[in-house]
């Protein structure tokens, strides 16, 4: 057998291996044994805009049935006054690095003291596309800013899309920015606000509810909050996948953490599920905490700059809204 034949037949065999693996993959993944492989690959894919890799194999039921809802505790109502805002006497934003020893991922945490006023920023070409977090943060002169809520694009209700605009509702200065009309003021979202006072409010209201307790400035996201009231509202560390991930809390003497964790750089580096993001809060002294949009669109400018290593292909992703420290 001459020696191109037998390239030939090399080569022919790796196609075919590589068509085998792509073809029973999916199968072996959703329909086989291994129940953690299957939650972890499950909710990590529901987690982004490619959920049809997973609702092209599995029915809705046996996705819930998959992901078991009662793995996320009933979150609590918030008690606005258990957290009470003083002034904190270290006046400097403190940045830390952070990562999992098993090196699922990195990332910052960025203290912020409680003199200092969180701000939401929306892009400026709202219902067209939308802008990066970086610069809607040097817009705003920001000392630092991350991605926020959820978002669509202008011709689907689907989360994803151009950015053109934001998910939910989106207040700012105690005004309503979006919906620009008709919006259903008691419909309930899960929240991520501050209040007049700088303090933060999470779960799940409407904007009734927020404007009775003074908010100022919120976003949205999808459920659930991460803490309340001191206490973690996540039980199962897999049932939400592995993701870049990017939240806020507050502690106790009115401090904000802004957290971002990269990931989906291999599959030893593929992010944070939603209770590593929970139990960092609760590490660092969070009271009240909630997840704001991840994956691709996990952002922290700090010092004029992104530092955390975004994993877009085409660089940083363009977002709805962002959260902002006011100079």
């Amino acid at each position: 057998m001459c020696k191109k034949n037998k390239i030939r037949i090399i080569l022919c065999f790796i196609i075919y291996e590589i068509a085998f693996i792509l073809i029973t993959s999916p199968f072996y993944i959703y329909r086989g044994p291994f129940n953690t492989l299957k939650k972890i690959t499950v909710a990590t894919i529901m987690a982004t805009r490619h959920q049809y890799f997973v609702t092209s194999f599995l029915s809705q039921d046996e996705i819930n049935n998959i992901l078991n809802s009662s793995d996320t505790n009933n979150t609590q109502n918030q008690s606005i006054d258990v957290m009470q805002t003083v002034k904190n006497q270290d006046n400097k934003i403190a940045c830390y690095g952070v990562s999992s020893d098993s090196g699922r991922y990195t990332g910052y945490l960025l203290s912020i003291p409680s003199k200092y006023k969180i701000k939401v920023a929306w892009t400026k070409n709202l219902g067209k596309e939308g802008q990066r977090t970086s610069e809607m943060a040097k817009d705003h002169n920001a000392l630092a800013a991350i991605n926020g809520g959820a978002f669509t694009d202008n011709k689907s209700e689907t989360y994803g899309g151009s950015a053109a605009l934001p998910g939910g509702f989106v207040i700012s200065n105690g005004n309503l920015i979006y919906p620009y009309s008709n919006a259903d003021l008691n419909k309930k979202e899960s929240v991520t606000a501050f209040t007049k006072s700088g303090k933060l409010i999470v779960g799940n209201h409407s904007i009734n509810d927020l404007k009775n307790m003074n908010v100022s400035e919120a976003v949205c996201f999808i459920p659930p909050a991460l803490v309340v009231n001191g206490k973690g509202q996540i039980s199962d560390g897999m049932s939400t996948g592995l993701n870049p991930r990017t939240a806020v809390g507050q502690t106790a003497d009115g401090t904000v953490l802004f957290l971002v964790l990269d990931g989906r750089k291999n599959l030893i580096n593929a992010g944070a599920s939603l209770k590593d993001v929970q139990d960092l809060m609760l590490k660092y002294g969070a009271v009240n905490a909630t997840s704001l949009d991840g994956g691709f669109s996990s952002t922290m400018y700090y010092n004029g700059k992104v530092i955390n290593d975004t994993r877009s292909w085409n660089g940083e992703r363009y977002v709805a809204t962002s959260l902002y420290v006011e100079p």
